[in-house]
């Protein structure tokens, strides 16, 4: 990863940016920022509001950003599965429920397209199971949308291991899951 890359808990002030990320992570399109004029109202302007409201799945309180030169390029938004449910009704959003009670749950994982392919992913999803460490969860999981082979390729590289084929929202979907204990990944 470039030197110049920092990570660091997300801040209500990140917004604008990390709305955009996000958009990337839910529709499953790559990015640069500034979004397209049409792509940056409705959803992305709702995802703005979650973003700087605590206690949501949205939240700034459930993501950590990669940044260089203070601007952020990066997000992972990932929350202890036994929050889901009250994370899901804050946000007043019919969501579909994607964790188990005793998962660490990666929900997006984004980088703007321009950032791409110099690691940040690998720093951010490695960022997430230290979270996951901390909060005493033995297990992270993530669900992938079928079609992107990019995605898959590297939570396979880094030992995450599929375990099922869903439908989320009507798409189908790949579930992953990496094993943790002790700070160390763990065979299944």
């Amino acid at each position: 990863m470039n030197e110049e890359i920092t990570l660091r808990p997300a801040r209500p002030n990140d917004a604008e940016r990390a709305s955009a990320l996000l958009y990337s992570a839910y529709t499953h399109t790559q990015v640069i920022y500034p979004l397209h004029e049409e792509a940056a109202h409705g959803f992305s302007e709702r995802l703005q509001h979650f973003f700087r409201e605590e206690g949501n799945r949205f939240s700034f309180q459930c993501i950590q950003v990669a940044e260089q030169r203070s601007e952020v390029v990066g997000l992972v938004l990932s929350f202890g599965g036994r929050e889901e449910k009250r994370l899901n009704a804050a946000s007043g959003w019919q969501l579909e429920c994607e964790a188990n009670d005793d998962e660490w749950y990666v929900d997006a994982l984004a980088v703007f397209t321009n950032w791409g392919r110099q690691g940040i992913g690998t720093c951010l999803l490695h960022a997430a199971e230290q979270q996951a460490r901390q909060q005493h969860y033995r297990k992270i999981a993530l669900n992938v949308a079928q079609e992107n082979a990019q995605a898959m390729s590297l939570y396979q590289r880094l030992c995450y291991v599929i375990t099922q084929e869903t439908l989320l929202y009507h798409r189908p979907h790949v579930r992953l899951v990496k094993q943790l204990a002790n700070g160390e990944q763990v065979t299944p």
